[in-house]
């Protein structure tokens, strides 16, 4: 395993009309377990007005080592999209 991608989507976004532009305090961190020390955070920003579904971050080996990338994509498709992009078929 290179790379660990943290999806988040809105369950039944569009038939309750929902999306990430009402969503508060949302956020991904990395924690170290060993002393709760939070290495990391991005916070989600209001810009995702119409997406329903998000890719907040992903762990990726570099050298070695693991790192975290704040990636913040969102997708209007919902988790079908983000699915489609990573190549995996939705019916």
């Amino acid at each position: 395993v290179d790379k660990i991608v943290f999806p988040v989507s809105i369950h039944d976004a569009d038939s309750r009309r929902q999306s990430f532009g009402q969503v508060s305090n949302a956020f991904i961190r990395v924690v170290n377990q060993a002393d709760g020390q939070e290495l990391a955070r991005y916070d989600l920003s209001e810009d995702a007005s119409s997406e329903t579904a998000m890719i907040f971050g992903e762990v990726y080996r570099y050298g070695g080592e693991w790192k975290f990338r704040a990636v913040g994509q969102g997708y209007a498709s919902g988790l079908r999209g983000i699915a489609l992009d990573f190549g995996v078929n939705v019916s």
